[in-house]
């Protein structure tokens, strides 16, 4: 059991205080005091103290039958803003981070080959916005260390390994996280039909398959800070993966195998892997062989979706990234295929559909992440 000091606890209180409304705005004191379990006089002492700071404000009433009417709470998406990137395999976006957790893209570019040159391009992008908060939040297809500085190992990314980040910008405070881990966090904060849910793996579909896996409520690491790699489970003894092995799950089912698939015999209209995955599953119904090709890739990841279901037993399954573009037939097979197969007892899980786009989700998971540790900062 940890032992905090009066002014730790009050800064905890505080930032549940501040969570709170961040991702329930329009709470009120006492519907914050009951989701919290805080007394309703120190919730309303911590919210005078953050509105007196302008962290928080006030607007519109909710009405009620007894007694006084109670005040709307919100947080103050202009009391800071930081940089925040997806930094992806082909395309990446860099993004300005609000307070309350919200973010606009500024800027999108082409992944360079290198690390070196990908990171002068973002330090050039990134000092065009002075006045932001000295924090920048960055997505990344792979492993990061336990200091969040070092790219520790992204396959992907032409095998990019130990990248120390940190060290190409300056008056920046550098924080890596696996962008699967983001993306499920952003899942887990946005989607309002979780409810009470808290075991959850996030499946993200892109170039590669990344997970993120909440174990009641909480993001799960490992170890080692590299739980969620599901991409590598190997499951055939086909298909070499970027990681060096033969047979990974990611090899035989992410949307670069996909497209590959198909354009060994046709080619796919769009300028990026994003836009000729989303054009094939447009034309499922269509054409024949884009409805062979989406076949094998849903039969495959039916088969991985039900080892981890097997393994961890979530109460749901949300195939996220790319995979929001699946057909709805083909997200039919996918949910029946999984109850099908799995263990009787795991027979009730959910499997659904992010409910964030795939162009949105990493970087709405840095800006929430950014966002709460700008908090621990400042209040």
């Amino acid at each position: 059991m940890e032992i905090y000091s009066l002014k730790q606890a009050r800064t905890i209180n505080k930032l549940r205080v501040l969570n709170t409304i961040r991702f329930e705005p329009g709470v009120t004191r006492n519907m914050i005091s009951e989701k919290t379990g805080l007394d309703p006089s120190t919730v309303t002492k911590l919210v005078n103290e953050m509105k007196k700071k302008k962290m928080i404000y006030e607007r519109g009433i909710l009405p009620s039958k007894l007694g006084r009417h109670s005040k709307r709470l919100y947080v103050n998406k202009d009391f800071s803003k930081a940089i925040v990137v997806d930094l992806g395999v082909t395309h990446s976006i860099v993004g300005i981070s609000f307070f309350d957790g919200s973010v606009e893209v500024v800027d999108e570019f082409d992944t360079p080959d290198t690390p070196e040159e990908c990171f002068r391009v973002l330090t050039e992008k990134v000092s065009k916005f002075p006045g932001v908060f000295p924090l920048i939040v960055i997505g990344v297809p792979g492993s990061v260390d336990k200091s969040h500085k070092k790219l520790a190992f992204a396959p992907n990314l032409n095998r990019w390994r130990d990248i120390d980040v940190d060290k190409y910008f300056k008056v920046f405070e550098v924080y890596l996280e696996n962008d699967a881990n983001l993306a499920a966090l952003a899942e887990m904060m946005r989607n309002k039909h979780f409810g009470d849910r808290k075991n959850i793996v996030y499946i993200l579909v892109r170039e590669g398959i990344g997970g993120g896996i909440i174990i009641e409520g909480k993001l799960y690491k490992g170890s080692f800070n590299a739980a969620g790699e599901i991409g590598h489970m190997k499951m055939y003894d086909r298909g070499p993966c970027f990681c060096g092995r033969v047979g990974c799950w990611e090899a035989n089912t992410s949307i670069s195998h996909c497209v590959h698939q198909y354009e060994k015999k046709k080619t796919l209209p769009g300028n990026t892997m994003y836009e000729k995955f989303e054009m094939l599953c447009r034309m499922y119904e269509e054409d024949p062989l884009a409805k062979e090709v989406l076949d094998e890739f849903t039969g495959i990841l039916i088969d991985g979706i039900v080892n981890l279901v097997n393994i961890l037993s979530p109460e749901i399954v949300i195939v996220g990234g790319e995979g929001v573009f699946l057909p709805e037939s083909v997200f039919e097979v996918i949910v029946s295929e999984t109850r099908r197969q799995v263990h009787p007892m795991d027979k009730e899980v959910s499997v659904e559909k992010g409910s964030l786009s795939n162009k949105e989700v990493v970087l709405e998971g840095t800006s929430i992440l950014s966002s709460m540790m700008i908090s621990e900062r400042l209040v």
